[in-house]
């Protein structure tokens, strides 16, 4: 059966002398790999449409057994130059897709990942994000495929946590604990600031942390709160150059 679908390219790679594997993320199936058979040579069906950083209109099909999919024919719908031809933003929006790769992504939540992606990678193309822009883009993948903590109350008491106070973040249970509620319980205790700054995260995207003011402290902490949520809930750490599965 031949399908017509529109992607993002996580990643390609070749198998044979003109024939590429290709790695992208479908709107409706998640993370996906498929052939393309003289892909490297053949201009007419996959003209300039088989790198990172495009958004491409496959033709796709199962082979007769059904055991892996073919690309037919690819048309470039956007190609993001100002990425391509900029280390910095490249660095980033590598960044980005790796973590996708590596994560994947739960039927039910493909739409709003690919969106999420699309949206990121136009930020990054037509502004200049920071470095912790990545680090952003993560903790907004980990809340859309479902770990979605809710910041703006204590998870024992209900009462409202955005005081100036410290609150306990048990990453394992993966909720919020005033601090009138810790008794002494594993979880590591972060600020006001990096609490009303996740919870912003959570409510927005990317457009919007580009007004974002956030101190380097506070970033420092939601670094490593959500670099150790993620591990323990996503099962990735990054080690070296890559995102890698625990």
């Amino acid at each position: 059966m031949e399908t017509t679908e529109k992607v993002l390219i996580l990643k390609t790679g070749k198998f044979k002398e003109n024939d590429l594997w290709v790695r992208f993320l479908s709107k409706s199936r998640g993370v996906q790999t498929a052939f393309a058979f003289g892909g490297s040579k053949s201009r007419k069906r996959f003209g300039g449409c088989l790198e990172p950083f495009s958004m491409v209109l496959f033709k796709i099909e199962s082979n007769k057994t059904g055991a892996y999919q073919v690309l037919k024919e690819g048309i470039l719908m956007k190609s993001y130059p100002g990425i391509r031809t900029d280390l910095r933003k490249m660095g980033l929006a590598a960044n980005c897709l790796k973590f996708i790769e590596s994560a994947g992504t739960e039927k039910e939540s493909s739409r709003r990942v690919y969106d999420l992606l699309s949206e990121t990678l136009d930020v990054i193309e037509e502004s200049e994000p920071d470095d912790f822009f990545p680090l952003f883009f993560r903790t907004k993948v980990a809340f859309e495929q479902g770990y979605n903590p809710d910041f703006t109350i204590c998870s024992l008491c209900g009462k409202p946590l955005f005081s100036s106070r410290p609150v306990i973040f048990d990453v394992e249970k993966g909720c919020i604990i005033c601090s009138d509620c810790d008794s002494g319980r594993r979880g590591d205790s972060v600020s006001a600031g990096t609490i009303r700054t996740l919870a912003w995260i959570q409510d927005t995207g990317p457009a919007n942390w580009m007004s974002l003011n956030i101190p380097y402290e506070i970033r420092q902490e939601c670094f490593a709160v959500m670099d150790r949520f993620m591990a323990y809930h996503m099962g990735l750490v990054w080690e070296g150059s890559m995102y890698k599965k625990i």
